[in-house]
C-alpha cells in the first residue's frame, strides 16, 4: 500500500501520525512524507530541514517538499496544484493530512488545499496536532502502545521543537504523550492515535 502524510510544517506528521506511519513502515509499505514549509518562523529552517530529514530515515520514507513559506502558505491554486502533483507522482492509496478545524493558517489551508487535490483518493484521513479544535475521532483510532517509544523517538528528531508547544511549559513530548493517553482510553487502549475520516473504504486498507 501507498501512503502519502502531508503536513505545513517540520514535525506535524510525527505528532499527529508519527505512530501510525511506524507501524505502516515497519509492515514494509510505501511511506512518503509531503512537508510544504520548512519551518522558517519556527527555527533556523536549514536546522529544520535536516530533523525532517533525520525522521524520514527513521521511517524509511520517501521526503519531498513544498516549497512554501511559514505562516504564509495560501489557499490558492498553487497549493493545490502542489499537493495533486504528488498525489499524482505517488498514487496513494491512503493520506493523511491535517483536520481542517485549526488555529494555525497553514494548517487550515494545508487541509482544505488536500481535500480538493485529494478527491478522487478513497482514503484521507485528518490527524490532530496541539493547535486543533473541534477534533472528534469517534470511528477511526490506531493502536500505538508497542510503538509509543518510536513516535517518541521520530519527534525527537525534531530537537529544535520539543520545547516549542508554548502550552504550560509542556514539552512536545508530554503533549504527545497525554494526547495518545486520551485517545486510548476513547479507544478503549492505552495508547492510541485517533483520525477522522474524509473517505475511508475499509475493503482498501490491509492490516497493519
Amino acid at each position: 500500500m501507498k501512503i502519502l502524510a502531508i503536513g505545513a510544517h517540520p514535525d506535524d506528521l510525527e505528532y499527529g501520525c508519527g505512530g501510525t506511519l511506524y507501524k505502516l513502515a515497519k509492515a514494509r509499505h510505501d511511506i512518503s512524507l509531503l512537508i510544504m514549509t520548512r519551518g522558517d518562523l519556527g527555527g533556523k529552517p536549514d536546522r529544520r530541514q535536516k530533523e525532517q530529514e533525520n525522521a524520514a530515515r527513521l521511517l524509511k520514507a520517501k521526503l519531498f517538499w513544498g516549497r512554501f513559506s511559514d505562516t504564509q502558505i495560501p489557499l490558492q491554486k498553487e497549493t493545490i496544484n502542489t499537493i495533486e502533483f504528488f498525489i499524482k507522482k505517488i498514487k496513494p492509496d491512503l493520506i493523511f493530512t491535517i483536520h481542517p478545524k485549526d488555529t494555525h493558517q497553514d494548517h487550515r489551508n494545508v487541509s482544505q488545499a488536500t481535500i480538493t487535490a485529494a478527491r478522487y483518493v478513497q482514503n484521507v484521513l485528518f490527524y490532530e496536532v496541539p493547535s486543533t479544535f473541534d477534533f472528534t475521532p469517534a470511528s477511526v483510532f490506531v493502536d500505538i502502545g508497542k510503538v509509543l517509544d518510536k513516535k517518541v523517538s521520530l519527534l525527537k528528531a525534531h530537537k529544535s521543537q520539543v520545547f516549542a508547544t508554548r502550552i504550560a511549559n509542556l514539552s512536545i513530548l508530554e503533549a504527545a504523550k497525554s494526547t495518545a493517553l486520551f485517545r486510548g482510553v476513547q479507544n478503549r487502549v492505552k495508547y492510541a492515535e485517533g483520525f477522522v475520516p474524509l473517505r475511508l473504504s475499509l475493503d482498501k486498507i490491509d492490516e497493519f
